[in-house]
């Protein structure tokens, strides 16, 4: 099994390992807020995980993270500059463990 089959599993276990003190530097795509880009998230990731090695568009990251143990200390979402809004929202931030 590959950790982006299990990503909850796989953030537990960053904090798992992670050092005293430490923290989660984290840049990933995510669910965007608006529901008709969402929708278009959730028809592509099947084609785009398996061209993008299991990236997927459509998890909702600061949801995930939290669940994992973290507190996020920093976040920032958002659109890149270029680029097809359902490539392009990402979830950029900061998280200790809790």
């Amino acid at each position: 099994m590959l950790l982006f089959d299990e990503p909850l599993s796989a953030i537990e276990e960053m904090r798992r390992v992670l050092k005293p003190g430490g923290a989660l530097i984290f840049i990933e795509h995510g669910r965007a807020p608006e529901p008709a880009v969402a929708a278009w998230q959730a028809r592509l990731t099947p084609l785009w995980g398996r061209c993008a090695g299991g990236c997927r568009l459509d998890r909702p990251i600061g949801e995930m993270i939290s669940a994992a143990g973290f507190a996020i200390s920093r976040l920032e979402t958002g659109y890149l500059v270029r680029g097809p809004r359902p490539l392009t929202y990402h979830f950029k931030g900061r998280a200790r463990p809790r």
